[in-house]
């Protein structure tokens, strides 16, 4: 029997798409290759809800909270001092590191996930020691790594040109839709979120941290003079603070939206489907993305999509979203305009974005994690 460990410390903390995706693969490995013993490598004891049924909780070291500087700090030093001594020690024989990075002196076979090489892309949107560290990381993973997924082609080709990886070595396999993203909740759930979160009647939305590469400027551009008109209450932002959420917030006081700007922070799974399925359209006018999962999710939920004609994001939407330049503002607001005006678009959006979704299913992405697992092992090309 195989011996699979992944890096699972995000099932520990906030749930976000890297921690969605690491439940995912963990959840369907365990049923589609029951050869295999799925270890998921945490820092801290978790909850009987985060560990997927067939996997196995391996708590090493101690966790140290989050976002602290002794935090960061030891993030590498777990990551390099108990991983390996564990792997080696209990004789794992495929390690997956499923956010970037590979730890020193494994003694076995190394899988990596990059997501993006947004620091590289976008390097205004990330503090300059984070940016190098994360050049440093990847390029190692990337050199030491048996495999390497990347959850786009885009994000395969970035790596391509960018690190000089062999085509060879990288295989692009996208992110899936988690179970909780539909469009059938009753009225009463919908009317809970409603109350518990403010929200206001008609609404655009964007869902992701409220940071620079998400171009969140660009959206309250275009939604502003929307908003006056009357068309639409308001511009729902769900999803923590990052880089720049200071200058978006100002910017949203000048363009005159400081009631109609709503923050709502992290939203809790529990509630983020119903926070969907009641918008208008969602927005998604990223500068770059590694894959845009927020335009899933959306159709999934039944809800037109905006996004970029940029980056990874043409890939994921199809022709089941409006493709809009990121650096235009115009361009935007006409496109919401159109949306927010035409039931007839609205409904044809619908219909292609829930065929759309039925191609991102974690059973096919997780069977394709396993054939990459199964050629690593053998030895062979990926």
């Amino acid at each position: 029997m195989p011996k699979l460990a992944i890096d699972a410390r995000r099932l520990v903390r906030r749930m976000s798409g890297i921690g969605h995706y690491v439940f995912q693969i963990a959840r369907w490995v365990a049923r589609l290759a029951p050869d295999f013993e799925v270890n998921l490598l945490l820092d801290r004891a978790p909850s009987k809800e985060a560990i997927p049924p067939g996997c196995n909780a391996v708590v090493l070291g101690s966790y140290l909270g989050d976002g602290t500087p002794l935090a960061k700090l030891y993030s590498p030093f777990w990551l390099n001092r108990y991983v390996p001594f564990y792997c080696n020690r209990a004789r794992v024989d495929l390690f997956h590191g499923a956010n970037f990075v590979l730890p020193f002196r494994l003694n076995c076979k190394k899988v990596a996930t990059v997501h993006d090489i947004s620091f590289i892309r976008i390097p205004y949107a990330y503090g300059p020691i984070y940016r190098r560290y994360m050049v440093m990381q990847t390029k190692r993973s990337l050199d030491t790594a048996d495999a390497v997924i990347a959850i786009s082609e885009k994000t395969r080709e970035d790596l391509i040109t960018a690190f000089r990886v062999k085509p060879e070595q990288i295989t692009a396999i996208p992110i899936g839709i988690g179970d909780a993203f539909r469009n059938d909740y009753d009225h009463n759930y919908l009317i809970k979120v409603r109350a518990q979160l403010a929200l206001p009647e008609r609404y655009i939305l964007h869902v992701g941290v409220v940071e620079v590469k998400k171009n969140i400027g660009l959206l309250l551009q275009a939604a502003a003079p929307l908003i006056k008109n009357g068309l639409v209450d308001g511009v729902v932002l769900a999803g923590r603070d990052g880089l720049g959420a200071d200058e978006i917030r100002r910017l949203a006081k000048e363009l005159g939206l400081a009631n109609q700007a709503h923050f709502l922070g992290f939203v809790p799974q529990e509630l983020l489907p119903g926070v969907y399925i009641m918008a208008k359209v969602v927005v998604f006018p990223s500068l770059y993305e590694g894959f845009g999962l927020p335009v899933l999710e959306a159709m999934a939920c039944g809800t037109p999509v905006i996004t970029s004609n940029i980056s990874s994001l043409p890939e994921v939407a199809g022709d089941a979203a409006l493709l809009v330049s990121p650096n235009n503002p115009e361009e935007l607001r006409q496109a919401l305009e159109r949306v927010l005006k035409d039931e007839g678009l609205c409904a044809a959006l619908r219909v292609k974005g829930l065929k759309r979704v039925r191609e991102f299913t974690w059973e096919k992405i997780a069977a394709k994690h396993i054939e990459v697992y199964r050629r690593v092992l053998r030895g062979g090309d990926v």
